[in-house]
């Protein structure tokens, strides 16, 4: 059975108004020496009315409708009006640690906030935005509450757990090779880390960023001055905290500070510094390690500043922090590979404000957007038939599938196949796509036709020809399930005795079969009373020749009209004794290809037979 196809490409759906909203709590960023950008317009706008005063590591935090609610430096935490709340000084961060400190919602709880610092020890304070009128405090019992002592480590980032509620604290420990990841859940955090001891050790590379790309399933560091390997990029479970299979790359310089993903969590950049930065990037779908370690670029590079520290933003463009200056470098698509990433130097005015090692650090999640809902099909089918779906969908990672009128009904493959269609109509699919930011819901009506069935089939026989139905656009026929070649008429003069079948297709590309067993075939046709009738070759080309008949018999021959086209038939032999019987012939050279049929009118009986013109 056939199908006809046609391939429709769905739209993209809408993203969910909730979820777009939320990304809106990294819309407000300060880092540097008072320097800031505010995000809401779409377009960054630098502000200078912060208080943040930091060499290095920083975090802010928005509501969801993007209104600034505090930031920190992991050691101080400032209001919304840009004043230390109460209980916010004195935390156990640094602002010489790299990643100093880090905020990250409770989940399940839209008024908590872990502030999480990072320096000799690793620990955490709570923000309560309901204190303070509203302007938030630190708990009083909720202070450097210790989480592990004597780290003597700077790196430390978030990402979403495999749940899309929960989220992963990760950190690397210093002198050792050992990654430490804690789940904060609506009932708080799990104390009791997951260790993943993989990779390099950390050393005199204490300090350098540490990211996790969008999707949380990879993350990667920077090392400063390790001898060797100082960028490197392993895989995460999200699910269970696990971190393995790294890649080390040796990128000919002593240093690598700043590190980033881009928005699709293909392309990896990290900034170098010996004198001069440079900054790198990685193509992540390479394939082999090799092959990723082969595909460092230098897509940028500059004189006049220090080692720079890179971040994600809410425009999807990655900001880059060189230090001392009055401008942010940026790499304006990201998810590019090569110079056509578009680093631009000197792309973002702080309006006399200056950056210096930092940028504002999130969950990594929080710009990352719902999936997109995408598929298409071959979707116009005939009864009795299956069809596979391609998805196209961007960003998911669970799909469930809703089939109205097929067998299966539902499916959670990515890309489902043998969704089969036995009823004619018109039929919806619907495709849910989901990532741990949301979901994204597409469904068609009436994306699924399935032709009418075909008309229905038979074959008869008259002697040796088998005739089809009419009205189908093609015809096959075959002996014993094997194929006749340029037997693709309605009709079929048999060859042989067998079982014979004919594969009719409509104007809608459909096929119905229908079959004849046991035909007895041959050259030889009886005839009335005492006579028989030989007629050969068949299927004929010039001559036809037919044996067994008197003299005075009368041969006619009519085409499939019924009309008669020929009489008078020359008879081979010219002396024969009365009641001999003759070999006659039929001159075929000028009859178009077809059936044709033979009557002979004798004493007392009328013969008939069919031949087939080549």
């Amino acid at each position: 059975m056939k199908t006809k196809p046609l391939i429709l490409l769905i739209a993209l759906s809408f993203f969910h108004l909730q979820l777009c909203l939320a990304q809106k709590e990294g819309n407000i960023w300060y880092f540097g020496n008072l320097a800031g950008l505010d995000f809401n317009s779409g377009a960054p706008v630098a502000l200078t009315n912060g208080a943040l005063n930091t060499t290095e590591g920083c975090s802010s935090i928005s509501d969801a409708n993007g209104n600034l609610l505090f930031y920190t430096d992991g050691s101080s935490i400032w209001n919304r009006n840009h004043v230390t709340m109460p209980n916010g000084t004195g935390l156990l961060g640094n602002t010489t640690s790299t990643q100093a400190g880090l905020i990250v919602k409770q989940p399940g709880n839209p008024n908590l906030y872990y502030v999480f610092s990072i320096f000799t020890d690793f620990a955490y304070s709570i923000v309560d935005m309901t204190l303070q009128t509203g302007d938030g405090d630190v708990q009083a019992g909720n202070k450097n509450v210790l989480i592990a002592a004597a780290v003597n480590s700077e790196k430390q980032t978030a990402t979403r757990a495999s749940n899309g509620t929960d989220i992963w604290i990760t950190m690397h420990e210093y002198n050792t090779n050992g990654f430490r990841s804690y789940l904060l859940t609506p009932a708080g955090l799990t104390m009791v880390p997951v260790v993943s001891n993989v990779g390099v050790i950390h050393n005199t590379g204490q300090y350098g960023q540490m990211k996790f790309n969008p999707q949380g399933t990879k993350i990667a560091s920077g090392i400063v001055s390790n001898a060797g390997n100082n960028v490197q990029v392993l895989d995460f479970d999200n699910a269970t905290g696990i971190v393995s299979n790294e890649i080390a790359i040796a990128n000919g310089f002593s240093q690598c500070y700043g590190i980033e993903f881009s928005p699709n969590g293909s392309v990896l950049y990290a900034t170098t510094n010996s004198g001069t930065y440079f900054v790198y990037q990685y193509d992540l779908n390479a394939g082999s390690a090799a092959a990723v370690i082969a595909s460092q670029t230098n897509i940028g590079s500059s004189v006049s500043y220090d080692a720079t520290g890179m971040q994600l933003a809410p425009d999807n463009k990655i900001y880059v922090a060189p230090t001392g200056s009055g401008y942010l470098d940026v790499i304006n698509d990201p998810d590019v590979i090569g110079v056509g990433c578009n680093y631009v130097h000197d792309g973002m005015y702080l309006n006399g404000k200056t950056s210096l090692l930092g940028l504002p650090q999130f969950v990594s999640n929080l710009f990352s957007a719902p999936p997109h809902a995408l598929f298409s099909a071959p979707n116009h089918i005939c009864p009795g038939t299956c069809t596979n779906f391609n998805n196209l969908s961007q960003g998911g990672t669970s799909y469930l599938w809703s089939f109205a009128g097929a067998n299966p009904g539902t499916s959670t493959d990515v890309n489902p196949t043998n969704i089969c269609y036995n009823t004619p109509g018109s039929y919806a699919v619907s495709l849910i796509a989901t990532n741990m930011n949301g979901s994204d819901t597409i469904t068609l009506n009436n994306y699924i036709t399935v032709y009418p069935y075909p008309s229905p089939q038979g074959i008869t026989q008259s002697g040796d020809t088998l005739t089809a139905n009419q009205g189908a656009i093609s015809y096959q026929w075959y002996q014993g399930g094997i194929l006749i070649p340029g037997a693709t008429n309605y009709f079929y003069i048999a060859q042989g005795s067998g079982d014979f079948n004919v594969v009719c297709t409509d104007n809608n590309g459909c096929e119905v079969e229908a079959a004849i067993f046991d035909v007895i075939a041959g050259i030889q046709s009886p005839a009335n009373g005492q006579s028989s009738l030989v007629i050969y070759p068949n299927p004929v080309g010039d001559k036809l020749m037919i044996q067994g008949l008197l003299r005075t018999d009368v041969i006619s021959v009519y085409n499939l009209l019924g009309e008669e086209i020929i009489k008078d038939v020359d008879y081979q032999l010219s002396t024969v004794r009365p009641g001999e019987s003759v070999l006659w012939q039929i001159d075929c050279r000028l009859f178009p290809p077809g059936i044709y049929s033979i009557e002979v009118i004798s004493t007392n009986k009328v013969l008939r037979s069919n031949f087939m013109k080549k």
